[in-house]
């Protein structure tokens, strides 16, 4: 939740506005203080739920330790986007080599617990931003145009915000109620399938946060151009996710016992319904792209919106007669309902995808 909020105020809005803004070193800075003011917001936060909730909780945790943790994971979120969005591929590359040192030598020194590894990996994700405020330090320019760049960034991110929320609640909301309806080795098997597929998500993420501010630059310079771009894109990508999806659906047997061993075997048909999901889920990316270069935050809002309200409708009667099928065609619907609603918008504003 706390990377969506700073997603949501920070990321999205610089992945589109960057390619507009003049004084960029100005800009740059004023997110950097911009994420530094979330960091410390979050770690009041993190205080005071720990002294209301989590005091005397089983887990034997300190806020210290849950608060590095927590900020290490933002800022390093932060400059791994911020450098994508630049094109500065080398420095983002740098920082996962460096963390993943850094983890690998810590974990093989030392036997830890769970507050000595969240401790760990805090301190890890802090030393390997070290390229990020490199760059910062090289870059400082005193944000005198700082209060410009907030209010745009509150005007566009109130939807971004909404729609984090939302696209939290209609993607996971399939997920909770069938720990309810279906029990949960059921879950547990839609859970392990889903972190199996995260993989893949990693893919879909990066043409978020590297292609977005590329197409966002060539659609300021000339439409035409941006859109033939994106076809290109899509096109590759379709073959190649296409290619990937396959041999998932046709070896879904193999590949979920290699996942999570023999007594998840008979559950090989989630592979496939997550399979189609995630070719949906892709078939929407390019819609997704154009609606947010176009800043229609308002219609991307309404989309994950409307995806929501059609869970709570259809919850029930999908989990109850279709089971973890029903979940599944639950989270496609939602896509499907989506996709559908942003062409609809596109068109209505005269807007072609592909011509």
């Amino acid at each position: 939740m706390a990377v969506s909020v700073t997603n949501a105020l920070v990321i999205q809005p610089f992945q589109v506005m960057v390619v507009k803004v003049e004084k960029r070193k100005q800009y740059i800075t004023t997110l950097f203080l911009g994420t530094i003011l979330l960091l410390f917001i979050s770690s009041v936060l993190i205080i005071i739920v720990f002294q209301i909730f989590i005091k005397a909780s089983v887990f034997r945790l300190n806020p210290v330790e849950m608060i590095c943790f927590i900020t290490g994971f933002l800022i390093n979120d932060f400059f791994r986007k911020l450098f994508l969005g630049l094109s500065r591929i080398k420095e983002v590359l740098i920082m996962d080599i460096l963390f993943l040192i850094l983890v690998i030598l810590v974990f093989t020194l030392y036997k830890i617990c769970l507050s000595q590894v969240l401790l760990i990996i805090g301190l890890c994700n802090w030393i390997a931003t070290l390229p990020g405020f490199l760059f910062m330090i090289k870059n400082y320019e005193k944000p005198i145009l700082w209060s410009m760049f907030a209010k745009e960034h509150l005007k566009e991110g109130k939807w971004l915000l909404s729609v984090a929320v939302l696209q939290w609640s209609s993607s996971n909301f399939f997920i909770l109620v069938a720990g309810v309806y279906l029990g949960i080795e059921a879950l547990g098997a839609l859970r392990l399938v889903q972190s199996f597929f995260g993989i893949i998500n990693i893919g879909l993420q990066t043409i978020e946060n590297y292609f977005l501010p590329k197409i966002a630059l060539l659609y300021h310079q000339n439409k035409e151009t941006a859109k033939e771009y994106l076809f290109r894109l899509s096109s590759l990508g379709a073959l190649v996710f296409g290619v990937l999806t396959c041999v998932l659906f046709i070896f879904s047997n193999q590949t979920i016992v290699l996942v999570g061993g023999v007594k998840y075997q008979h559950y090989g048909y989630v592979i496939k319904m997550v399979a189609v999901l995630y070719f949906f889920i892709f078939l929407g990316y390019p819609v997704r792209i154009l609606v947010r270069i176009l800043m229609l935050n308002k219609i991307f809002f309404m989309g994950y919106l409307l995806s929501f309200l059609t869970s709570l409708a259809s919850f029930h009667f999908l989990l109850k007669y279709s089971g973890l099928c029903g979940a599944v065609t639950g989270l496609m619907i939602n896509q499907i309902i989506m996709i559908l609603y942003w062409r609809y918008q596109l068109y209505k504003k005269q807007f072609q995808l592909w011509k």
